[in-house]
């Protein structure tokens, strides 16, 4: 069974600290006269049934009290109302907060109860442009609230969501698009026309259709059999004696106005771009091991004589039943696909995404490798398919001689006779790594890569890098199960995320986070009574974007869940039998009352706190877990420095005994974060001492990670004694 490792450089967001002064005030006693008797406080309740409605229904209010003599209505209602009681409210047009104050010798108390009231759908839908030339298309965006479900009609058909955007078919004609959206408080049609007008004189519609082939899974890896797809939003030029670029529409079709009677060829690229008014993004296929060239499909020259004319291209896939044999052009276009699925999950979560560009690098040559061999994307040596970044330039690659490695997804491409791994129809695997990009680039990610499996325990960013990219590719596809075909293309490994697995399940495991991430967007039920959450993209995106980025936790299962508790309190309880069912106890960013030690016995708690000048003795690492690249559960500790201000430090690590291994066997390295920033490092040859010495830190809190380089097997644990010195 094949291992998937990435290799990450982070992508570090400065956060400058900030420290929050509280004043609490105290003292005073009973301010009433003491010759006054000492009434009781009235108490109030109120509530609504039910309390979400349609306009035009009404609700019941029952209310009660204690310790009052006379209770008064406001806001929804009105008037003296008996101490306790039930009638029905008028009906209800908007959302609406009743209210009861109720007076007694003690004073007076209140209630409110809210009503949520839904009216009818409200649509919006908008058509660019609105007048196009005859064979050309326009794009269709619209919105609803309040709805369920929405109907096309007229120039369109079909279900739609309650909001989406799409081209629409090529149009020869005058069009108008209906889109009729419903809900709770009923039905709601809105319409859009475009208007369609013939092509200059002297000119002609120049139109067509790009298409590839996807290779399709079989029972065991992929079947041979291909698909053909559109290759939606591609970029296509026209050039020649005349020159001009479009985009295919989401079924693959292009127009162009050209003049009559002159030769030109058309030409689409493995690329989608969108410039100008947000949502923006540039996204190409690249051939690492060819200087970085673009990938195109090419078609033939032709003269556009006088009459409206249409050009196919099609992408073949070079596989004849039995192994490649041809030009695997169709390749870097299912790339490209993958990319558009993805792409779409974003926007339905943030229209207006403005998308950091992205090269996906692809070739025939790309193969995995040993640990031995340099990773060389100009030779196509890159181990596996993989996200990178590093914002800085100065990593370089293991060529020769060495360069600026670039960033973006790299993705095998070598078949080897039918002994290489090829990823360009692994859809999965290329959403994952997007996935990757997503995490680095709209939210944050603490990552240290290196090799993983599903059944690992790992490091518990590891974990959730890894656990986010399986899942945030399940969404974009619609498709729990992951697939990643291998020997050449006749076999595959994969894992469902709907049916899960049993086996090592916790915060260090990339399953399990991959479970409850999937579990939370899809509507299936399969779990029974602990999946009946439903929440989508939106919420997940909100998270990842917001409370994500700023936690002074490392990016965890822990950070995740609390903030898509505290942001659906509706749903919070439902978040956490998900969260139970997978073992995940931690209460907080920190995992605060996590119980789940998976083996390890010095795993919880997960962050152990320091302050100055108080030593933390017998912080001990181990490889139960697996060492590899010292990302597994245990390789590493955490520990929390809250700084209430300013100040010089120094941070000291010195091996300790422990009851296998010696002092003399530890080669301890250190190093401190501050939300998602790496602000010092310390990692020397010393044996059995580290230290960072004279360190300025700003008031905050700090991550301390401490490790030991040396270790490489489960037998022997590494202790080390920690101390942070100052004033």
């Amino acid at each position: 069974m094949p291992q998937e490792f990435s290799r990450f450089t982070r992508w570090f967001t400065a956060l400058a600290g900030m420290a929050a002064l509280a004043g609490c005030g105290g003292g005073g006693g009973d301010g009433g006269n003491p010759d006054q008797p000492n009434n009781p406080t009235p108490t109030v309740t109120l509530g609504a049934s039910p309390t979400s409605i349609t306009a035009g229904q009404t609700v019941t209010l029952t209310w009660s009290s204690t310790n009052a003599s006379s209770c008064s209505a406001s806001g929804g209602w009105s008037g003296t109302k008996a101490t306790s009681g039930s009638e029905a409210s008028a009906a209800l047009t908007a959302n609406t907060t009743f209210t009861l104050v109720c007076v007694g010798g003690g004073g007076s108390g209140t209630a409110n109860a809210t009503v949520t009231v839904s009216g009818p759908p409200t649509v919006t839908l908008s058509a660019d442009p609105t007048s196009v030339t005859a064979g050309f298309s326009s794009t269709l965006t619209w919105s609803a609230s309040n709805a369920t479900s929405c109907t096309a009609s007229g120039g369109w058909s079909g279900t739609k969501a309650v909001s989406g955007s799409e081209s629409t078919p090529l149009l020869t004609a005058d069009t108008t698009f209906i889109l009729t959206c419903t809900g709770p408080g009923g039905s709601t049609p809105q319409q859009v026309s475009v208007a369609v007008a013939a092509p200059p004189a002297g000119m002609v519609v120049l139109s067509g259709k790009i298409t590839f082939d996807r290779l399709t899974f079989g029972t065991q890896g992929l079947n041979g059999t291909a698909v053909v797809s559109p290759a939606r939003q591609v970029v296509v030029d026209v050039f020649g004696d005349t020159s001009a670029s479009t985009v295919t529409d989401t079924n693959g079709n292009y127009a162009f106005i050209v003049p009559q009677g002159i030769n030109v060829t058309v030409r689409a690229r493995a690329q989608m771009r969108r410039t100008g008014a947000a949502p923006t993004w540039d996204f190409k296929v690249l051939n690492n091991t060819n200087s970085d060239a673009q990938y195109v499909l090419t078609g033939t020259a032709f003269n556009t004589g006088t009459q409206d004319l249409t050009r196919n291209l099609h992408a073949q896939s070079g596989w004849n039943g039995t192994t490649y044999n041809g030009t695997r052009v169709a390749a870097p276009f299912a790339i490209m696909d993958t990319v558009y699925n993805t792409k779409q999950l974003i926007l339905s979560a943030a229209p207006t995404a403005e998308f950091p560009p992205l090269n996906l690098y692809w070739s025939t040559l790309n193969r995995t490798t040993d640990r031995n061999t340099p990773i060389c994307p100009d030779l196509g040596n890159i181990g596996t398919s993989f996200y990178f970044n590093d914002p800085s330039g100065q990593t370089q690659d293991e060529c020769s001689p060495r360069q600026p490695f670039p960033g973006g997804i790299y993705i095998l491409g070598n078949y080897g006779s039918g002994a290489g791994d090829t990823d360009e129809f692994d859809a999965h695997v290329i959403a994952h790594e997007f996935g990757h990009y997503f995490e680095d680039r709209f939210s944050r990610s603490d990552s240290i890569g290196g090799e993983h499996s599903s059944d690992d325990r790992l490091d518990l960013r590891v974990a959730f890098g890894e656990g986010w990219g399986n899942a945030f590719g399940a969404m974009s596809l619609g498709d729990p199960q992951y697939r990643d075909s291998y020997n050449g293309i006749s076999q595959d490994f994969g894992f469902n995320l709907e049916t899960g697995t049993t086996a090592n399940e916790g915060w260090f495991s990339e399953a399990s986070v991959g479970e409850v991430l999937w579990d939370i967007f899809d509507t299936t039920t399969t779990e029974g009574s602990s999946d009946n959450v439903a929440l989508g993209f939106g919420p997940i995106y909100a998270v990842m974007t917001g409370d994500q980025v700023s936690t002074d936790a490392f990016t965890s299962i822990f950070t995740f869940g609390e903030s898509l508790q505290s942001n659906n309190g509706g749903s919070a309880s439902a978040i956490e039998s998900l969260l139970d069912r997978e073992e995940i106890e931690g209460n907080d960013d920190f995992g605060a009352g996590e119980n789940n030690a998976g083996n390890d016995t010095q795993a919880l708690p997960v962050y152990k706190n320091i302050a100055l000048n108080t030593p933390v003795n017998g912080v001990c690492t181990n490889a139960i877990a697996g060492a590899g690249d010292l990302n597994k559960l245990g390789n590493r500790r955490y520990l929390r420095f809250v700084n209430n201000a300013t100040r010089l430090l120094t941070i000291t690590v010195i091996g300790a005994a422990s009851g296998v291994a010696s002092e003399a066997a530890v080669d301890p390295d250190i190093l401190v974060h501050r939300r998602g920033q790496l602000i010092a490092v310390a990692e020397t040859e010393t044996a059995n001492r580290e230290e960072l010495s004279q360190v300025q830190l700003a008031a905050g809190t700090y991550l301390i990670e401490v490790y030991d380089y040396q270790l490489t097997d489960g037998s022997q644990p590494r202790c080390m004694n920690i101390s942070i010195t100052g004033t």
